[in-house]
């Protein structure tokens, strides 16, 4: 009988370690590689948020995946573990 409650204990902290990495690992991180701050409109979850990336910035986001808007008007679908540089106002995903 101890056997079982211990391993019922241990189930739990193995999930939370496992889902703790898994929202950890999943992050795009996006690069203002111009020489002026750029203004993004990220979209996930269907609410969008607006911020400024100032110059040579690297910022990490969408950990489910996102809609990037720039001020080119480029837009990027990320998946969540993209790396994307802003170059001339423009999205470059690799």
């Amino acid at each position: 009988m101890r056997r079982r409650s211990e391993n019922k204990t241990r189930l739990p902290v193995a999930f939370a370690a496992i889902l703790a990495a898994c929202s950890a690992a999943g992050a795009a991180s996006l690069t203002n590689k111009d020489d002026a701050s750029q203004t993004i409109v990220v979209t996930e979850g269907g609410v969008k948020t607006e911020f400024a990336i100032a110059a040579g910035e690297t910022v990490k986001l969408c950990d489910d995946g996102c809609f990037l808007t720039l001020p080119s008007g480029d837009r990027a679908a990320l998946g969540g573990e993209e790396a994307v540089d802003i170059v001339n106002g423009e999205a470059v995903v690799e």
